[in-house]
């Protein structure tokens, strides 16, 4: 996979200074934990996911994680493991009939309910794991991390390629009082299982809830102060070293206007807060969440004289290749680096060229 594919082979590559470079489940995990993207929940009982896939239905997609907990009811949870097995089964056959390449298979995720369902689902779906990235763990916390993390060890050790991503959104992460305590607790935990953590994401729609607040389209999370204060501590003790890559929350209004307007304003926060990708709930999120994190071509031009410099430089301090900032070696090296990575996943724009430009020609292309 690689992002913006379709619109480099559709002739607009003149957008991109540097295209995006290709990836799969397997690509080395130091660049993969940038490369998730908009992650696209479904609910597991969808029936025509495995088709969707095939079919190529959005190529702009690559990341998509099925849904057994939020998006079911409780009496829906058998159903949708079926349905689960069914889907896996059909790219499974596809695969082996040359209908799809695993190269182009998005990154599959499965958000399951407890530890004790993981289990049990990983028992269940047995050699279809081959085809997953990993699993979404929810309410993810202290008490209940480890149980999570050691069955994806454990999965690992069997031969398959899994990896965790966790939900920060209990209310022991919530609370003013619990909460230092509490994310040091599992800054600890997530340390230990490192290896196997791709993304720690943020759950602010439970945060809201906990608070029974709700964002309105014309204000972004960081606008409920409650959360914002919240997500701000999580980046304080998450962000620190880049030991772990984090996500952004997911925006709940589509199909209205402003709706994608919206959206673009809360990712633009999340990235100047260092959150990469964002969770997403429709496919019209799709192209703003991925164009948004595109690199700008002065922020890549600043980023490459700084890792220049610092390996080895007299210089501490100089003026920016545009000429209007200045540029700390030292200070922006972490920035630089993060910088860096996200240009290998998203691609770097060519100059004076922005997401607009790029959203623009895509809604040209799809008139």
């Amino acid at each position: 996979m690689r992002f913006f594919e379709k619109e480099i082979l559709d002739g607009q590559s003149e957008l991109f200074y540097r295209t995006p470079v290709e990836f799969t489940k397997y690509t080395n995990k130091a660049q993969l934990r940038y490369c998730v993207g908009a992650a696209l929940y479904m609910p597991a009982t969808r029936e025509m996911i495995a088709e969707e896939i095939i079919a190529h239905k959005h190529p702009s997609l690559t990341t998509i994680v099925l849904d057994l907990e939020d998006a079911l009811g409780d009496l829906q949870v058998l159903k949708g493991i079926e349905q689960l097995k069914i889907t896996l089964s059909k790219i499974k056959d596809a695969l082996e009939h040359g209908q799809i390449f695993i190269e182009k298979i998005p990154l599959l995720f499965v958000r399951v309910r407890s530890a004790e369902q993981l289990e049990e689902l990983t028992e269940q779906l047995a050699d279809y794991q081959q085809f997953l990235t990993g699993y979404v763990l929810p309410k993810f916390s202290s008490a209940n991390g480890r149980g999570y993390l050691e069955l994806i060890k454990k999965q690992n050790e069997l031969g398959f390629k899994l990896y965790a991503m966790p939900i920060l959104e209990s209310d022991d992460i919530l609370l003013k009082e619990r909460r230092l305590p509490e994310l040091t607790l599992i800054r600890t935990l997530l340390q230990e299982f490192e290896e196997y953590i791709l993304n720690v994401r943020i759950g602010s729609t439970d945060f809201c809830g906990l608070l029974g607040l709700r964002r309105t389209i014309r204000h972004t999370v960081y606008d409920i102060q409650p959360v914002r204060d919240c997500i701000t501590d999580i980046l304080n003790v998450f962000l620190r070293d880049s030991q772990f890559v984090l996500s952004g929350s997911v925006w709940e209004y589509f199909n209205q206007d402003n709706a994608l307007a919206g959206l673009a304003r809360e990712i633009e926060l999340d990235r100047l807060n260092g959150l990469i990708g964002k969770t997403i709930i429709h496919p019209s999120h799709i192209a703003t969440v991925q164009a948004m994190y595109v690199v700008l071509h002065e922020d890549y031009m600043d980023a490459e004289r700084i890792l220049m410099q610092a390996e080895g430089s007299m210089i501490g301090v100089e003026k920016s290749v545009y000429g209007n900032k200045m540029n700390e070696m030292k200070p922006h090296l972490i920035w630089a680096q993060r910088t860096m990575m996200r240009a290998e996943a998203f691609g770097v724009f060519n100059e004076g060229v922005n997401y607009t430009h790029l959203l623009r020609e895509q809604v040209q292309n799809a008139v």
